[in-house]
């Protein structure tokens, strides 16, 4: 994940995908969250292959897409806001300008 000086501070340190699995629309993925003042947090995230076409025109592996999607909505949300459970869809309607922060990322 990458970070520098203008990096939110509701950010977490880093983002480790534990488990990758197909799903009959996608991918689910298990994420684990280090944060600076809470330890780790777990997630599952799914992202479905019309989402990943839409966000990257298929040019981003779908686990980047989704450690880049959980870094945007940790940074907005932070630690007690971000949930357990959510697909990339639900991201993309809840955070403002989304589609524009996913595209900032260095493929």
């Amino acid at each position: 994940m990458h970070t520098d000086d203008t990096t939110n501070v509701l950010a977490p340190l880093s983002i480790v995908i534990d488990e990758e699995r197909d799903t009959d629309r996608g991918w689910g993925y298990t994420l684990t969250l280090s944060w600076k003042s809470r330890g780790t947090t777990e997630h599952e995230v799914t992202l479905s292959w019309l989402d990943h076409d839409q966000l990257t025109g298929g040019a981003m592996p779908p686990s980047r897409l989704v450690e880049r999607v959980v870094e945007i909505a940790a940074s907005a949300m932070g630690v007690d806001e971000l949930p357990v459970r959510f697909d990339v869809s639900s991201m993309r309607r809840a955070i403002p300008e989304f589609e524009r922060l996913v595209g900032r990322s260095g493929h």
